[in-house]
């Protein structure tokens, strides 16, 4: 009898099971659609407007309830990256329930422009179609994070793009936080650099970053070296020094009494046109340069500190050096049929120079060399080993 009970009870608990395996097969056939159906079909969910209006008073636990969904659907198909179809659908939706919820303007930032290329076969169209919308994304975010006012009711991030001093911009009143946080504009200003080729904008995005009392320092140094890819040298100069002399310190004069050498050399040349960007100039320059801060030493490694003044003065020196090659490099085309030199070395061998200008980044067997840069059609640098 007993060994019946057991047979009947094995047989009860196999019925068991059997169930929940067949109800777990049914449920996850269900999921599936519905994830596919997130995937190749994201204008069915929800609408944005729709989602808000029916949220009540618990829109934020509703947006962080999708946000936990999100997450874990990236994670699901993070290989095949097939979530960019629904991303940015939910995206926008979790940030209409709570505009001012950071972390998915950050993911949709990140994640919508980059390819995979390993599994990933996108069109040109594709992408494009991923990086507006991550612009889109983010553009909403600045007008939700950073609508900061002036005294007169001045948009700061407006008052920032029109200027070009740093130092103001870093110290007076009515630039300062103009977003609730500097990872806006920064991560912004990266987009539209790395998948836009728009370093003009991008610039005003890092100078914008650069206002909040919670950004990194880098900001400020992007700020100026995207002015420089933009074909602006003497914004960018002005830039460098602008950082140069907020970094100076009373024990450090040599490095003020250089800033005020360059700042005079740089307005006298681009402003009131009273110099000549000239072989006799750069070469004293140099000359001046390497007597105030000794030759550069890989062994020092504060020289390309971006704490300390000395790196930035170098970065303006750059510029300037940069700049006088563009100038020659005119003259170069109109005498060749309208082609570039190579480098520095061709402009010098063909008398177009009397003085090849030294960058101070130089090593023992490599270094800084400057080369003509045909996506931003001009002089610019690049490390030659």
């Amino acid at each position: 009898m007993k060994h019946i009970y057991k047979i009947i009870s094995i047989i009860i608990i196999g019925f068991i099971i059997s169930g929940f395996v067949f109800i777990n097969k049914e449920n996850y056939k269900k999921h599936t659609e519905i994830r596919y159906n997130y995937v190749n079909h994201p204008e069915g969910l929800i609408t944005k407007e729709l989602a808000k209006a029916t949220s009540f008073w618990f829109a934020n636990l509703r947006a962080d309830l999708l946000w936990l969904q999100t997450i874990q659907y990236i994670w699901w198909n993070a290989v095949s990256s097939e979530y960019k179809k629904y991303l940015f659908a939910i995206i926008d939706v979790i940030t209409e329930l709570n505009p001012y919820f950071e972390h998915p303007y950050i993911i949709a930032q990140l994640l919508l422009p980059w390819v995979n290329e390993r599994y990933e076969n996108l069109s040109d169209e594709e992408v494009n179609k991923h990086t507006n919308q991550a612009i889109e994304m983010w553009l909403k975010w600045i007008q939700n994070f950073c609508n900061a006012t002036d005294e007169n009711w001045n948009l700061k991030i407006d008052l920032i793009k029109s200027e070009n001093n740093l130092l103001k911009i870093w110290s007076e009143e009515k630039y300062q936080n103009p977003c609730k946080s500097y990872k806006i504009p920064y991560y912004l200003a990266y987009l539209y650099f790395h998948y836009q080729d728009d370093p003009a904008t991008a610039s005003d995005y890092y100078k914008i970053a650069s206002a909040n009392n919670d950004s990194v320092e880098w900001a400020k140094s992007m700020a100026a070296i995207m002015a420089g890819k933009w074909w602006n040298r003497e914004k960018s100069i002005f830039m460098f020094l602008n950082i140069a002399e907020s970094l100076d310190t009373s024990t450090e004069q040599q490095c003020s009494l250089f800033s005020q050498e360059l700042n005079n050399v740089s307005t006298g040349i681009f402003i009131t046109k009273e110099l000549a960007l000239s072989d006799e100039l750069l070469q004293s320059i140099q000359n001046i340069r390497i007597q105030a801060f000794w030759e550069f030493s890989e062994d020092e490694e504060k020289q390309l500190s971006d704490t300390e003044c000395i790196n930035f003065l170098n970065k303006a020196n750059r510029e300037l050096n940069l700049a006088f090659l563009d100038q020659a490099n005119e003259k170069y085309k109109i005498d060749n049929d309208w082609k570039n030199a190579i480098d520095g070395k061709e402009l010098l061998e063909k008398w177009y120079i009397n003085f090849l200008p030294t960058d101070f980044q130089q090593y023992e067997d490599y270094g800084i060399r400057y080369e003509y840069n045909e996506d931003i059609w001009n002089f610019d640098y690049n490390m030659n080993f």
